[in-house]
């Protein structure tokens, strides 16, 4: 039989590429670390993951935090992970607060949590609750209400809500990754804000309740108890909990789009059709209060108070402060860096100072090393005292009356602690002589012992036979 060689598999990726996703309208998408500080409640921690779950796909679903961590260790790995900016939830004896910060230079923004409402708490109380599904696979639409004020911090916050998440292109967005909506909104009586989260549920529009029915269904329903079946499509297979479909929430679906919902999920529709776009909340719910703005990351000049109002001479001398905190901060870092260089320096010119004369003593660090130090001190020659001689006198010495003098480096002696002269030369000697009779002392110990074993050995065998003639 011929034998084929089967087609070759090719992966196909189930999940979100993240090439594609990276960049949403040229520009980079925003990436949040959602942590805790200290001790919180475990309502808190059920919070946290909630606000994790809103915040994917562009989050660390499954970071753990350390007691050993400290800001400055997440602010260090933002540069390299790309995370632009950080939720941080904290619990004191007042009540939870949450703080949302532009990773790594600031500002912070300082919310005080007043009331919160998990996504179990939201689905509990529903008739019939959102079934999770894939709609965390893209990223939510920020919406933001009552955010138009001329006062410095609202603005501030109404942009950095809105950078939270990553924006939308509307020539390139498709209706299928818009599942998800985040509502901020500011009430202008308190002055506090409302977050909320729900799911976009499209569904078709312009049909009654019982062709609704049919519709969703797989199976036909059983229509025994009904004359006609104008009598179902009329109203009386609809239960009368279902609401008809608001005129406000009714769109057009263009053709070719995939966002009405179907039996199994969203489907492509062949030609334009009406579609009614529905909310429905999943949670978490959060009711907020701004108490305090800083210009840096956790850090710096407090720009709003929500307690504390400054004159302008007050708020002009804290500047003040803080710029000369600054200058001082800078100055001593330069001078740390200084004396680092100069450490180094004089590290490196004592090295090369043994490398090259064996020179041991200490060099300072504005010194530069003399040519002669580096020179290996030598004797002086025989050569020049008879030169000298001859100079001096007008003839040459005789023969033998200047001693050539060894030309090689003497070392300095070397001393005990009891002050006598170490010499290496008999001292390597002594070493030699002790180990060789080390040596002759142990085989003379072996030897030894091999013959009291020899002995107790022919005991044993006298003893044996003496036993056996008994």
């Amino acid at each position: 039989p011929a034998f084929t060689m089967g087609r070759k598999n090719k992966k196909r990726r189930t999940h979100v590429d993240d090439a594609a996703m990276e960049k949403t309208g040229g520009e980079k998408v925003p990436k949040s670390f959602v942590i805790r500080r200290g001790k919180v409640p475990a309502l808190v921690r059920e919070l946290i993951k909630d606000t994790r779950k809103m915040m994917s796909p562009f989050t660390a679903l499954k970071l753990k935090e350390r007691k050993t961590n400290n800001l400055k260790d997440y602010v260090s790995l933002s540069g390299t992970l790309g995370v632009s900016h950080m939720m941080c939830f904290s619990t004191t004896e007042t009540g939870s607060y949450l703080r949302l910060g532009k990773m790594p230079r600031g500002p912070t923004l300082y919310f005080k949590i007043e009331q919160y409402t998990l996504s179990k708490d939201v689905a509990a109380a529903q008739r019939r609750p959102h079934s999770p599904g894939t709609e965390f696979l893209s990223p939510p639409i920020v919406v933001l209400n009552n955010m138009q004020s001329d006062e410095r911090h609202i603005k501030l916050t109404d942009i950095m809500v809105q950078n939270l998440f990553p924006p939308i292109d509307i020539d390139t967005a498709k209706l299928s990754q818009c599942r998800r909506v985040v509502l901020f909104r500011r009430n202008p009586e308190t002055g506090g804000f409302e977050l909320r989260h729900y799911v976009v549920n499209v569904k078709a529009g312009g049909l009654t309740k019982g062709i609704k029915k049919i519709v969703r269904r797989r199976k036909l329903p059983n229509l025994g108890k009904y004359d006609d079946i104008a009598d179902y499509v009329t109203g009386g297979g609809a239960s009368d909990s279902e609401g008809e479909d608001m005129e406000d929430s009714m769109v057009q679906i263009e053709p070719g789009q995939k966002a009405i919902d179907g039996s199994r999920g969203a489907r492509h529709n062949k030609e334009a059709e009406e579609a009614a776009v529905k909310l429905t909340e999943i949670g978490p719910r959060m009711n907020l209060t701004l108490m305090k703005v800083e210009d840096g990351f956790c850090s710096g000049e407090v720009l709003y108070h929500h307690h504390v109002e400054k004159a302008p001479e007050e708020i002009a001398r804290i500047r003040a402060e803080l710029a000369e905190k600054q200058d001082v901060k800078a100055r001593r870092q330069a001078e740390q860096t200084a004396n680092v260089k100069r450490k180094k320096e004089l590290e490196r010119k004592q090295e090369f100072a043994k490398r090259k004369g064996g020179v041991e003593r200490e060099v300072d660090a504005g010194e530069d090393l003399h040519p002669l130090d580096q020179v290996q001190e030598t004797a002086f020659s025989s050569d020049d005292d008879e030169e000298h001689y001859r100079t001096e006198v007008g003839e040459a010495p005789e023969a033998g009356t200047f001693m050539r003098r060894n030309t090689s480096v003497r070392r300095a002696p070397k001393y005990r602690e009891n002050g006598t002269v170490i010499n290496e030369r008999k001292d390597a000697k002594a070493k030699k002589d002790t180990g060789k009779e080390a040596h002759v002392k142990m085989n003379a110990e072996l030897v030894r012992r091999k013959g009291l074993k020899v002995k107790k050995e022919k005991v044993k065998a006298k003893k044996r036979k003496m036993s056996k003639k008994k």
